[in-house]
């Protein structure tokens, strides 16, 4: 018995997702474990069930097919099925091998899993890994853009642009923005420190604040400074003592 590959449909849309999964169950290398209707429910099946092979919608509530890819843990092989023939380009950074443009065809479908049986099981599977293992290394040092925070039973992102500071407190880090709006993320400061160094700086173990809002700096009494964002709040933000001498080399102080 030839290999069976197993397989997810990520895709929001009920008959998108029935018309894939028809056509996928009559081929016999593939086997389905599941199916998502957003882009949360496919990243949580990729990390669990760790599918060699991904069917995946690009708009989807929760999380982007792209977000889905940029957060995971585990890399499956893609194949984009998208309504929308506008992302062809960023789809090829991914660990994708083939971009289909919806209404879904079967010989379409038929010849994406030939290429992957091909690609998996042929002289190209080194291509493969290396494809795999390049995008695995690239998705670590890929930079923060938004952060997704849950309000209500809706998902939203909030752009890193627009976030004046972080503040962690106890479980929970709380996310200020420039309008002075707040929201909760799950997210470690340590997490978030790491992924956004270019943009943020600790001032204290529980204060990360974008440079780029720094209103002002003045000292304050034990080694510590008054930092004035730029935000609706004016918020000030006071320093802690063991973040003196990093306060002063950023400032020149």
């Amino acid at each position: 018995m030839s290999k069976r590959y197993r397989t997810l449909i990520a895709d929001d849309e009920p008959p998108a997702r029935e018309r894939l999964s028809i056509l996928l169950s009559e081929m016999p290398e593939i086997e389905l474990i599941g199916q998502a209707k957003n882009g949360l429910e496919a990243l949580e099946i990729i990390n669990l069930q760790k599918p060699d092979l991904l069917f995946l919608d690009i708009q989807m509530p929760g999380l982007t097919g792209f977000e889905v890819l940029q957060k995971a843990e585990h890399f499956p092989v893609v194949v984009f099925c998208t309504a929308y023939d506008d992302y062809a380009l960023q789809a090829f950074e991914t660990p994708a091998i083939d971009y289909i443009v919806k209404p879904i065809k079967e010989e379409r479908i038929r010849k994406s899993v030939e290429k992957f049986t091909s690609l998996k099981e042929n002289q190209q599977k080194e291509e493969l890994l290396q494809l795999l293992e390049k995008y695995a290394e690239q998705n670590q040092r890929r930079p923060l853009t938004s952060i997704p925070v849950r309000t209500g039973d809706r998902m939203l992102f909030v752009r890193i642009a627009d976030i004046s500071y972080f503040k962690a407190e106890e479980k929970y880090v709380t996310i200020v923005m420039r309008d002075g709006k707040q929201h909760l993320t799950e997210h470690p400061l340590r997490y978030l420190e790491e992924k956004l160094e270019a943009d943020f700086t600790r001032i204290h173990r529980s204060l990360l604040i974008n440079k780029a809002m720094i209103k002002e700096v003045n000292r304050h009494f034990a080694s510590r400074f008054i930092i004035q964002m730029d935000d609706s709040q004016h918020s000030k933000l006071i320093s802690g003592r063991n973040y003196s001498e990093q306060i002063r080399q950023l400032f020149e102080l």
